[in-house]
């Protein structure tokens, strides 16, 4: 009996001994998990932490300085609960509820701003912002073509808004900015921005531009009569021969496209003592393009016949006989000396028609063009000239000393 009783008792031991190491490792278990529990929940609150970013903006010489979200669970719900201060250059600045903070800052300074997170994940960083030199103007000066003016850093290349309704502003070179003139005087402000941001306002006042005058008579004097044929496309050597024998004075206001076409003709005109003049270089109505067009097509067709031809033009002939202070002005920079119309044509009839119906006069400019049949039509001319006792005299910008110019657009082409 009392054996048995002792074994039972052992058994036992064992059994307890047993239950005791399940239960402990139950335990170590569940606190295992809390533990995990715990950890990530303050990760996610870490993660969780709002972050900062800022903005320069040199227009306005401000910083702007915001909280982002975190990234974890509760990153919306923590910024909710914080607020933004902004300390630096003397001033202290705060937003409620996650809003952007807007501190000013001197132009070409580093400034210093001090950042507070305050709120349930309170945080403290400084930020260095280095901010542009302000935008100058360091000279202004007048030009053919308007105003110029140089500034101290390099321009963005964008257009500003028209200034008195005109699209006049260009930039000319990387630390420059040109207004051209327009018909009127043109007083306003020019708001420029430099490539770093930087902007500025300019007040200005861009002159009225420059005109060239269209003239349909010329000096009457010994009494002259003004010989011009237009267009170019179809030369006439009856014409060149009668240059050549007679010492004829012709000025060939030339499409510098036709003149390329028939370049050997146009230089032995010009060896003839033919004159040239600008006729543009594809022959538009100029008043229906914008100034900067028409100025390019006087220039270019200019610049062209002189390279081809040795003689740099310094009369135009506005194409359809079409003109209005624009096509004066554009005359202007594409560096003519006067604009030639005409007083009487000669057309395919032989006949000689002149502006006010009568007999030709000294002092009167003949239209012809370059067409099939123009030496027969010069032959006829020449007769009606010598019967009026008239003298065929080469034409220069001097002869329009003194003359009135021609107020209303011609009819031709």
């Amino acid at each position: 009996m009392s054996w048995n009783a002792g074994v039972r008792s052992r058994s036992d031991i064992v059994d307890s001994r047993r239950l005791i190491l399940v239960v402990a490792t139950v335990l170590l278990v569940v606190v295992g998990l809390v533990v995990a529990w715990i950890g990530q929940g303050a990760a996610a609150a870490m993660s969780g932490t709002p972050g900062v970013a800022w903005a320069l903006s040199p227009g306005s010489n401000t910083v702007a300085v915001r909280m982002t979200p975190g990234s974890g669970p509760y990153g919306r719900r923590i910024l909710a609960r914080s607020r933004l201060v902004v300390s630096g250059g003397g001033l202290t600045r705060q937003s409620p509820e996650g809003a952007a903070v807007r501190v000013p800052v001197q132009p070409g300074t580093r400034t210093r701003l001090l950042v507070q997170v305050q709120g349930p994940r309170p945080e403290q960083r400084t930020l260095t912002v280095a901010v542009p030199r302000v935008l100058r103007v360091s000279r202004s000066r007048r030009a053919a073509s308007g105003l110029i003016i140089s500034v101290s850093s390099p321009l963005r290349r964008r257009a500003p808004r028209p200034l008195c309704g005109r699209d006049t502003v260009s930039f000319p070179a990387a630390l420059q900015v040109a207004v051209a003139s327009g018909p009127a005087v043109c007083r306003s402000v020019l708001r420029v921005t430099a490539r770093d941001g930087e902007q500025a306002a300019v007040w200005v006042t861009i002159p009225a531009m420059h005109e060239i005058p269209v003239y349909s008579f010329a000096n009457p004097a010994h009494r002259a009569i003004y010989i011009t044929v237009d267009d170019g496309w179809t030369p006439s050597p009856k014409v060149l021969d009668l240059m050549r024998q007679t010492h004829l004075p012709v000025t060939a206001f030339l499409i510098l496209e036709a003149a390329e076409r028939n370049l050997p003709y146009w230089r032995a005109f010009v060896a003839a003592g033919g004159t040239v003049g600008d006729h543009t270089v594809s022959h538009p109505n100029l008043t229906k393009v914008s100034l900067r067009q028409a100025s390019t097509q006087w220039e270019q067709a200019r610049a062209g016949l002189g390279r081809l031809l040795g003689h740099t033009p310094v009369m135009g002939r506005p194409p359809y006989g079409a003109f209005d202070r624009t096509v004066e002005a554009a005359a202007f920079r594409g560096g003519l000396k006067a604009l030639v119309g005409w007083s009487a044509t000669m057309g395919g009839t032989g006949r000689v028609r002149t502006w006010d119906g009568r007999k030709l006069e000294p002092g009167e400019i003949v239209l012809l063009h370059w067409v099939p049949g123009l030496g027969h039509q010069m032959v006829q001319l020449l007769r009606t000239i010598h019967a009026q006792h008239l003298n065929p005299t080469p034409l220069t910008p001097a002869d329009f000393a003194g003359v009135a110019p021609q107020r209303r657009s011609l009819d031709g082409d």
